[in-house]
């Protein structure tokens, strides 16, 4: 099962969003700053798509826009917060939660800011799984944080690790509390050591000093990092390219943060 998952700037980018979608095989699709009518979108994806696409029920389309081509994923919300939806997911066969995240952003808030955003993002969570009554949880978004940026690891924080070995044993305590883990494998892509570009977005500005960011992540707790298959960044749809000729998000004809697909395991209908 995939989710697409793109920061569209306030821009109509759906022919390219159709592109991905079919190219991807999506089976969810979220965007993220998408000021077109969330009707306009459906439109299009049923039509140059697949008709199946729906939307689920939610109240966070001013924040994000997604859309679900099997009812069986469900993707109902069941918590919305100022920056964040969690929707219920049938991931094979028990149920856990997606939650979608648009992090405060680098250009206007400073590290430490954004940090405190991190630790009141985690504890907002840390309600919902309790609500819920599971920990099967994904958080999926803009995070507006690299991975290794402080809010992302800090055990009050996010506690994100870097591999898959480093989530096993499920959690860490700090000053005698307990913090779940959760497994970042966007640190695999960061840099050159792998294919495609470096991040998701390029920023030299005072807040963006490393050149290409990871801002764009998924993160899953590590109950269930059996079922995570894959990450790509995508720098393509259909037959348009999404980079300059720099291998930089083009912000002039695409938006500037380069999508994401997670591939999770899930039997999709």
């Amino acid at each position: 099962m995939r989710i697409v998952f793109w920061n569209v700037k306030r821009k109509d980018l759906t022919n390219l969003v159709c592109d991905m979608a079919a190219e991807n095989e999506a089976a969810i699709v979220v965007l993220n700053e998408c000021k077109l009518p969330i009707g306009d979108t459906l439109g299009a994806l049923k039509a140059n798509v697949d008709n199946r696409f729906f939307i689920p029920e939610s109240n966070s389309e001013d924040r994000f826009q997604c859309f679900c081509k099997y009812p069986t994923l469900d993707l109902s919300e069941v918590h919305k917060g100022f920056r964040t939806s969690v929707r219920r997911l049938k991931l094979g066969n028990r149920i856990a939660l997606l939650g979608l995240v648009h992090g405060v952003d680098i250009r206007n808030y400073d590290a430490e800011t954004r940090q405190a955003y991190a630790q009141s993002l985690a504890d907002e969570i840390r309600f919902v799984k309790t609500e819920q009554a599971t920990n099967h949880l994904i958080l999926l978004g803009d995070f507006n944080m690299n991975p290794h940026d402080r809010g992302m690891n800090l055990a009050m924080g996010l506690n994100a690790m870097m591999t898959k070995e480093c989530v096993k044993a499920g959690d860490r305590t700090f000053l005698g509390k307990q913090y779940e883990f959760y497994y970042n494998p966007m640190w695999s892509l960061q840099g050159d050591g792998s294919d495609g570009p470096a991040g998701t977005v390029y920023d030299t500005s005072s807040q963006g000093p490393y050149g290409w960011n990871m801002l764009d992540q998924v993160i899953v707790n590590h109950s269930i990092v059996d079922d995570f298959r894959g990450i790509e960044i995508l720098t393509q749809a259909g037959p348009n390219r999404l980079t300059d000729a720099r291998g930089r998000p083009d912000a002039t004809s695409a938006s500037d943060h380069l999508p994401i697909v997670v591939t999770l395991k899930g039997v999709t209908p």
